[in-house]
């Protein structure tokens, strides 16, 4: 399915139009606008989650099992596209990108107390709600898998399933070393340069990398150092957890641990891929993933 025809198929509430333009003083996380992007904010879906607005994009049949993707850190509901997710997923699930806070077009705020976990789990709990998502799968990598996790263990029993890639439970984030938050420091071009780095980045995730806002981000990266650690309340989700990582990514141990945390949970690695070559490698996972939860299961 197209992303325009994604958009056609959207019900007249999820279609309304933000409240703020790129012409003018912007919540949203571009720097700089053209007219393509000025065109998608004019029908970009969004739900308002007190001051925020959180984009989602929807794909597939509404009446299949809802799934929900957040991906890591700086990256959007396009980049799961581009690196081919949706075209696996979407004949199984109604699959449902969400934004959160601090990403592609949803409002940034540059103040790390807006990026306290629970707040970042409230974007999440926000979407499935206003769409009414019944027993939704949530589907996160990296930082969007801790994202997910702390949505999930607030409410386990609403909650079909995980799939967790590539993270750890407790965030080990010491910002006085911290080349995530040097980076953004230092502005899009050099966070591009590091992703440019680890694999082959596709020329649409590319421009996007280079346009982030890395003054919301840094606040979010500053924040994460004091997010909480995860492990005991994963014990109360009781619904079948799929975790995944690359052999060589730098979470692999982690996300392998973290099997003995949940009551149901299995663990795959993909040889020879790290943190950032894995997630090209979608046709694998997606196919993992529509076997253990796609509808016709």
């Amino acid at each position: 399915m197209s992303r325009d025809s994604s958009l056609r198929n959207l019900s007249p509430v999820a279609r309304r139009r933000p409240r703020f333009c790129c012409l003018s003083t912007s919540p949203f996380c571009y720097r700089s606008c053209d007219q393509a992007c000025r065109t998608l904010l004019m029908v970009m879906p969004y739900v308002k989650n007190d001051d925020v607005l959180v984009r989602y994009e929807t794909f597939g049949d509404e009446t299949n099992l809802p799934l929900v993707l957040i991906f890591g850190i700086s990256m959007t509901c396009e980049d799961w596209l581009e690196l081919g997710y949706i075209s696996g997923l979407a004949k199984e699930f109604h699959v449902v990108c969400v934004e959160p806070r601090g990403h592609g077009l949803s409002t940034c705020p540059t103040n790390s107390s807006s990026y306290a976990l629970p707040k970042m789990a409230s974007d999440i709990e926000t979407v499935i709600n206003t769409l009414d998502l019944v027993n939704p799968l949530v589907w996160g990598y990296s930082l969007g898998a801790k994202i997910a996790l702390a949505a999930a263990v607030q409410n386990p029993e609403a909650y079909r399933g995980l799939i967790l890639g590539g993270f750890e439970l407790h965030s080990e984030v010491d910002l006085a070393t911290d080349m995530v938050a040097e980076t953004f420091s230092s502005g899009a071009q050099a966070w591009l340069a590091v992703w440019m780095q680890m694999f082959d980045v596709p020329d649409g995730m590319a421009t996007r990398l280079a346009r982030v806002n890395t003054n919301a981000l840094h606040a979010l990266r500053t924040a994460e150092a004091e997010w909480p650690p995860l492990g005991a309340a994963s014990e109360s989700f009781t619904a079948p957890v799929l975790l995944y990582a690359g052999e060589k990514c730098f979470f692999r141990n982690a996300t392998a641990a973290a099997v003995a945390h949940f009551p149901s949970a299995r663990y795959l690695e993909r040889p020879g891929r790290n943190h950032f070559d894995l997630m090209p490698d979608s046709a694998w996972i997606t196919g993992e993933v529509v076997q253990q939860f796609g509808s016709s299961r």
